[in-house]
């Protein structure tokens, strides 16, 4: 969800976390915890190197390699050689169904599996909100059982 808010931004300095976490707000239903949560995830992908944080608003980080590895764009001036004698390919009209029919079949399987990963990667990204969610319970649950051991008295309302 926060590559979507990302991917989404057209600011070229990329969205500061309340921006971030108002696109997810919009079509998610969240935790009452989540800006904390956000907040940690979004340091956790800068440690990674997903995201760059530029003072203090985040965008994908772009990988200098790809950039030099995509190809340059062609010319419209540039006119592909013409041969000198034309070739002729007679395909006959089963061959060409069957290869029609193959075809549509490849591209049904792609955009399932399309669907699939879509699908995956949003049940990844809840169960990494889960893993947030447990980790600020446990870091709170730690903070209590080191203010019991000092022998002091709690409150929890």
């Amino acid at each position: 969800m926060i590559f979507e808010a990302l991917a989404a931004s057209t600011d070229p300095n990329g969205l500061d976390t309340s921006a971030i976490a108002s696109f997810i707000e919009q079509r998610n239903e969240v935790p009452q915890n989540f800006r904390r949560s956000l907040t940690g995830r979004l340091r956790r992908l800068v440690q990674q190197d997903k995201l760059e944080k530029i003072q203090q608003c985040y965008k994908v980080k772009t990988d200098p390699l790809s950039v030099m590895k995509a190809p340059a764009p062609m010319q419209n001036d540039i006119q592909p050689k013409q041969s000198q004698s034309p070739v002729y390919v007679t395909v006959g009209s089963d061959t060409l169904e069957e290869s029609a029919r193959a075809a549509a079949q490849s591209i049904a399987e792609a955009e399932y599996k399309s669907n699939l990963a879509a699908e995956q990667m949003k049940e990844a990204e809840r169960i990494s909100f889960m893993v947030e969610d447990t980790e600020s319970m446990l870091q709170l649950a730690n903070e209590i059982l080191e203010q019991c051991s000092e022998g002091e008295v709690l409150m929890v309302g």
